[in-house]
Formats: structure tokens, sequence, C-alpha cells
């Protein structure tokens, strides 16, 4: 008799003890968080919580293949066991969250049963941070007002109801107008300004640079206009809010070469290089001159910030990026596309992305174009940094426009060399 037909593990028992593992280590994650604080509220760590997610695994294995009323026995003997031990601790007043991590541990391990591996992670991932987060977040309740929490309600309003309804359909003078394009807009700077105070409220106003560079990764533009307003209003924030827009910039460079990047490999390698080079120079500019921003004490930049955000400076901006979309659009109708270059400078003064990849297209299709593209995305970018400057000037303040000045000239020479030669 030979063992060549002998299996030790079929493929599903194999398949259920990686489910089985996985939820372990999902447990030990929420558990790790949970012992740390047993000694002044958890009832369950890290042994507990992670046999809680295998349990929840194995009734779904118990369900799927033999009982369907064992979720009965296991779920309502783990509810029986936190409400005795929640009715228990109540005089305490410990709260309720160490019995409610249970229960969603226990969820986890169904999940990953049935394959939701991203989902049970996300979950891990989000009960995790608040229970760690809890400190911070008790404290930022308490120190909350009403003007703040209507401005939070407000923001959730118009990020989360009101952008999906809106109608993605272009209407009006030469189709110009796009109401969920133009909300868009709303949301991204109701964001940045979201962002901008949770920072000055963390770490105070010299925390503030790290709004630009979060935010440069959706609008360059949009961190302008904001920080400019912020200046105008907290003249201290002065220097660290041009470090945010020039970082908001720097990322820019490299969002341009990444998204050309994505459809022409070509064009992102010729682009990079005065990108890059105007990169490095911002950085060596920014050691130089606000390498004391980083150092800068929370204590010593406080301010008294009223609003998460101010939806009107949003709409105000939404509604400027409306009209110069207009004017765009009609320019392009009365003089038409007289080449790639015009169309490219019109095309900056708005949204460097949509430029970005249309050349990126027009390389891929027609590789001897490859020139004339690097140069209209050198020409996209200039002019949308001449554009954010205007931003900055109109409503900001000198001192800050000077110093937005400076960054300006560096891209305007670096990237006009690369044009001209």
């Amino acid at each position: 008799m030979g063992f060549e037909n002998i299996s030790f593990i079929s493929e599903e028992n194999l398949n259920l003890i990686i489910k089985i593992l996985i939820s372990l280590a999902l447990g030990i994650l929420i558990g790790l968080e949970r012992e740390r604080k047993a000694k002044t509220e958890a009832f369950i760590g890290i042994r507990t919580i992670p046999l809680i997610s295998i349990l929840g695994t194995v009734s779904a294995f118990i369900y799927s293949h033999y009982w369907h009323g064992i979720f009965w026995f296991t779920f309502g003997a783990l509810i029986i066991y936190t409400s005795i031990n929640y009715y228990k601790e109540y005089e305490k007043d410990v709260g309720i969250t160490t019995e409610v991590s249970s229960l969603i541990a226990f969820i986890i391990g169904i999940l990953v049963y049935y394959e939701y591996i991203y989902s049970a992670i996300f979950i891990t991932f989000i009960t995790t941070t608040l229970l760690a987060a809890k400190p911070f977040l008790e404290k930022f309740a308490k120190n909350i007002s009403q003007e703040e929490l209507i401005s939070i309600l407000k923001f959730i309003l118009i990020t989360v109801i009101i952008y999906p309804l809106l109608p993605d359909k272009d209407f009006g003078p030469f189709n110009a107008f796009n109401l969920k394009s133009i909300w868009k807009v709303v949301v991204i700077v109701s964001s940045i300004d979201f962002i901008g105070y949770i920072f000055m409220k963390w770490k105070g106003g010299g925390a503030l640079w790290l709004t630009g560079l979060i935010g440069g990764l959706a609008s360059s533009t949009a961190v302008s206009y904001d920080f400019a307003k912020k200046v105008r209003e907290y003249p201290q924030l002065e220097k660290t809010a041009a470090l945010g827009i020039i970082a908001a910039w720097t990322v820019m460079n490299i969002r341009v070469i990444v998204l050309a990047g994505v459809i022409s490999i070509e064009l992102a390698k010729a682009a990079s290089v005065p990108l890059l080079l105007t990169t490095v120079i911002y950085l060596v500019f920014i050691l130089i001159y606000y390498k004391d921003v980083f150092k800068t004490s929370s204590t010593t930049t406080q301010i008294n910030v009223k609003n998460p955000f101010n939806l009107s400076s949003a709409l105000q901006f939404a509604f400027i990026y409306a009209m110069v979309k207009l004017l765009i659009k009609a320019l392009e109708f009365y003089m038409g596309n007289k080449g790639i270059y015009i169309a490219s400078f019109i095309s900056g003064v708005i949204d460097v992305d949509a430029i970005t990849l249309s050349l990126a297209a027009l390389v891929k299709n027609n590789p001897s174009m490859l020139e004339v593209a690097k140069k209209g995305l050198l020409i996209a970018v200039i002019s949308n940094s001449y554009f954010k400057f205007l931003y900055v000037f109109a409503f900001g303040n000198k001192q800050l426009a000077k110093r937005i000045a400076v960054f300006l000239f560096i891209i305007t020479m670096v990237c006009g060399i690369f044009i001209v030669l």
C-alpha cells in the first residue's frame, strides 16, 4: 500500500485554517489595544478578543456546512457574557467600549470566513484607531463649541450628502457649467479648510504647512486660495502659510509627473527633468528660509479659530472657478484651437490635471509629438502657477505675495528655459 494518494490536509481545510489565522491576526490587533488599558477598564484583552474573532469564523463555517442555529448559541452566549460584565461594571461607569469591541471582533471573524477580507481589515483598523485615540477624541469632544459642531455638520452635508446627488451634466453657455464639477471644488476647498482647522487645533498655527502638503494632492490652487484668505485673517500665520502653499506647489510637480506616466511614460520622463529640478530648488529654499517653521512650538502660534471651515469662502472659490471655466470655453469657441501651446496655456489657468492627461494621450498615439507635448505641459504648469499667485496677491497680503513670488520666479525660469531650448 503506497502513501502517494494520502492527503494530510484538504484544500478546504487549508482554506479554513488560513481564514482562522487572518481572524487571529485581526483579533490580536484589537486585543493589543484593549490589553494596554486592561488595568483600568478592559475585561478582555490580548487573548480573549482573538479567540472571539476565531469563534466568529468557526461559527460561520458551521453555519454554512452543518447547523444554521449555531449563531444563537455562540453569538447569543457572547451577548449574554458581555451584558453580565457590563452590569457588573455599571457602577464604575467605565462605559461599554470593550463589550462592543468584543462583538465587533466576532463579526470580523464572520467577514473573514465569507472572504470580505478587505472589509474586515478596514473595520479592524477603524476600531483600533478609535480605541487608541480615546484621549484625543474625548478632549476634542469636551472642547468643541456649538458653532464648531454646526460647522462640522455643514461639512458633512456638502461633502457626503449633496455632492453624490448632483447631476454630472454640462449645461449653460458653451456647456461651460457642470454642477458636480463645480461642487467638487467646494468639497476640495472645504476639506482643506477642515484639515487645516484640525491641525491648528491640535498643534497650533505652526503645523498649518502640513495641510498644504496634504491638500496639494487634491488641488494646489485651492490651497493657495484658502491659505491666502487665512493670512488675511491671521497675519501671524504668514510664514507657515507660505510654506504650506509651496508644499502644495511641490506636490503638484510630482502629481503632474505621475499623471503623465499613467498614460505615457515617455512624456513623464521628458517633463520630470524640469519639474524635479524645480522641486529640488524649492526644497533648498525651504531648508534655508523656512526651516524654523518646522521647529516652531505650537504654543507660540496658537490662534483662536472659531470655525472648522468657511463655507462662504468655498462657495466664492467655486464661483470664480465657474467664471474662469466659462471664459476659457468662450475663448476656445471664438478663437478656435490655434495650437497645443494656446490650449495648454488656457487649460493651465484652471486645471493642470486635464491638460496633462490630454497631452499624455497625444504622445501615446503619436510619439513624434513628444517635444511639443512636453513644452505644452510646462506652459500649463507655468500658467497655473501664475493663476495661483494671483489668488495669493488678491486674497492674501503683500508679505505673503512677496514670499510666493520667489517660487513663482523659480518655476518660470526653470520651465521657461526648457520650453525655449
